[in-house]
């Protein structure tokens, strides 16, 4: 089997969102594509919105972060434990720019919490899908108080 070989350089189609870059990935069948050149292997499409997927969920992973629960027809609309954290992603070739919406836990400390945050979104963007994450926003949108009753709530 021979290597695919599509496109050379990246490329990018906004109508889907997706950007193309030169792959790395070979034919398993082709020994000799160890030694090929770079430019004749095949392409990997990375579509923005698994970048999204990859990046708010290892933002979810970070204690006392959560994300967006809509409510019926966006009316409602709260910050769920359970929810993922909203990420808008801007590519420039293999550089990322993120932008994440999110909630945290009330007193946690904001900026350790931000910079955990950031340090495990970049760690898993970067390896997850090979590319440079240069800036991350986060807009901190709602501080969910834990030491309120999360069910009902007694009249006196």
């Amino acid at each position: 089997m021979d290597d695919i070989t599509e496109r050379k350089t990246s490329t990018e189609n906004p109508a889907r969102g997706t950007r193309t870059h030169p792959s790395t990935l070979r034919s398993p069948d082709s020994p000799s594509s160890i030694d090929s050149d770079p430019s004749t292997r095949g392409t990997l499409v990375i579509a923005e919105r698994a970048i999204e997927k990859v990046a708010s969920n290892a933002a979810s992973n970070v204690p006392g972060v959560s994300g967006p629960s809509s409510g019926f027809l966006g009316l409602g609309a709260r910050h769920s434990d359970t929810a993922r954290p909203k990420v808008d992603v801007q590519l420039n070739g293999l550089i990322a720019s993120l932008r994440l919406k999110v909630g945290i836990t009330y007193p946690a400390p904001l900026r350790r919490t931000t910079e955990l945050l950031r340090e495990r979104v970049r760690g898993e963007v970067s390896r997850i899908c090979g590319l440079d994450v240069r800036q991350i926003d986060i807009d901190i949108d709602t501080l969910a108080d834990v030491t309120r009753s999360q069910g009902r709530r007694e009249l006196a």
